[in-house]
């Protein structure tokens, strides 16, 4: 009988002990039972699929428990991490993650963002971000879908810049046509663009920035050439003289050896009368750079 009680006591010690209390991340942070610290994660090729500095796992999170429980939470899609330097991006978390926290444990994990705005620089190491609200309307939903079907891709991106900075239907482009056609068909949804447009240029390269249309327009247009010896991972982007990131052409995708050539086409409307620079990255350094200089 004796070694009975016994069980049973152990038995109800050990369900207290792995209970757990669950919460979402926003009320956790509210009841004031964690803090958090979220910076641009630094590359690290442990984490498969990483393709950019703002977009995958690029988010790097340290979360820290009060707590004297087990705790379990949940971090939703659809939230903002907004950055302490204005001429950062606002990031979104594009996909669920739940973590587990044992009694005042501190642990760290990356987490799945993508930009809202394509015009400013990308997260880095050294950039602070705090979580704020929620996203709404189709942006929640677009990130809903995201998340339910794991499209953490270039394509993916650019459907969110789509909603955010007003990015043609056809900058959504992608190999895997299922996702493409589906991620088009949302915007399209979203927008109100015309069906016929999500088959458009299915067959074109990547459509990259969306092209403004105006009467009086000067086009700078030109070629930037290079090539490896060895795999990379490549970012074409445009910073303006004060050194502010205005587009990403290329996402830090992989290139394999051998020679490349990208024409590019800025108009004078969107460079504001200022010197642009047209930058090659490779492996996270400067390789090559074009100056862009407005005519009077």
């Amino acid at each position: 009988m004796k070694f009975k009680y016994l069980f049973l006591l152990l038995a109800a010690t050990s369900a207290c002990l792995q209970a757990e209390v669950s919460y979402k991340f926003s009320e956790a942070i509210q009841k004031k039972m964690v803090s958090i610290k979220m910076n641009g994660a630094k590359y690290d090729t442990s984490y498969h699929g990483e393709t950019s500095s703002h977009l995958g796992p690029c988010m790097a999170l340290e979360l820290s428990s009060f707590s004297n429980e087990n705790l379990s939470l949940l971090l939703e899609y659809g939230y903002k991490l907004v950055p302490d330097d204005s001429t950062l991006q606002t990031m979104i978390v594009t996909q669920n993650l739940l973590v587990h926290l044992g009694p005042k444990q501190k642990k760290n994990y990356r987490v799945f963002a993508m930009c809202t705005e394509a015009h400013d620089g990308g997260p880095s190491p050294e950039a602070k971000f705090s979580l704020r609200n929620r996203a709404t309307g189709n942006l929640l939903s677009l990130t809903e879908l995201l998340n339910r079907k794991k499209y953490q891709t270039d394509a993916a991106q650019n459907a969110v810049w789509c909603l955010t900075d007003n990015y043609e239907l056809q900058s959504i482009f992608s190999t895997d046509t299922v996702m493409m056609y589906d991620l088009r068909r949302f915007v399209a949804k979203a927008k109100g663009v015309g069906l016929e447009k999500i088959y458009a240029s299915a067959t074109d390269e990547p459509y990259s920035a969306p092209v403004r249309k105006f009467t009086t327009r000067t086009v700078y247009s030109g070629s930037l050439s290079y090539s490896f010896s060895k795999t990379a991972k490549v970012m074409i982007a445009l910073f303006d003289e004060d050194n502010h990131m205005k587009k990403v052409y290329v996402n830090n995708e992989t290139q394999r050896e051998g020679e490349y050539t990208y024409n590019y086409q800025i108009g004078s409307d969107e460079m504001d009368n200022k010197k642009h620079y047209l930058r090659m990255f490779r492996d996270g350094k400067l390789d090559e750079e074009i100056s862009i200089i407005p005519r009077e």
